[in-house]
C-alpha cells in the first residue's frame, strides 16, 4: 500500500496546534517581555533615586508599570535606604495571562535593584 503523504485534514490540524502553542508562547513572553521593560525602570529609578523623594519614585514606577499594563500600588514597592553607600528598590507583582481559555500562566515576579551611591565633587 503506497503513502499518499499527509491529508488535508491533517495537515489543517497540524497548522492549529502549531498556532495554538505559537499563540501561547507568545502569551508567556509577553509576561517575561514586562519584566523586563519594568526591570529596567526600577535599575533607572535605583540609579537616579538619591536625589528624588521616595514618594516621587513610588509615583514614577507606578506610572511607568501602568504604560507597560502592569497595575502597582505602594505597597508592592520597597525602597531600601538601610545599606550603608547604596539605594535599594523592590518591586513585587503578579502576573497572569489566559492562554486560551484552557489554561492561566501565573507568575509572582520580583525584581531587586541594588545601586551604589555616587557623591561628585
Amino acid at each position: 500500500m503506497k503513502s499518499k503523504g499527509v491529508s488535508g485534514f491533517t495537515a489543517v490540524f497540524i497548522i492549529i496546534i502549531l498556532f495554538a502553542i505559537g499563540f501561547a508562547v507568545f502569551q508567556i513572553g509577553r509576561i517575561q517581555f514586562t519584566y523586563g521593560t519594568i526591570s529596567e525602570k526600577v535599575e533607572t529609578a535605583a540609579r537616579i533615586g538619591t536625589v528624588q523623594n521616595d514618594n516621587v519614585i513610588m509615583q514614577e514606577l507606578i506610572r511607568e508599570a501602568a504604560e507597560a499594563k502592569v497595575t502597582l500600588i505602594p505597597e508592592q514597592i520597597w525602597i531600601d535606604h538601610s545599606i550603608s553607600d547604596s539605594f535599594r528598590i523592590v518591586v513585587e507583582y503578579d502576573d497572569s495571562v489566559n492562554i486560551l481559555g484552557l489554561y492561566t500562566y501565573r507568575r509572582h515576579l520580583v525584581i531587586d535593584k541594588v545601586e551604589p551611591i555616587k557623591v561628585r565633587f
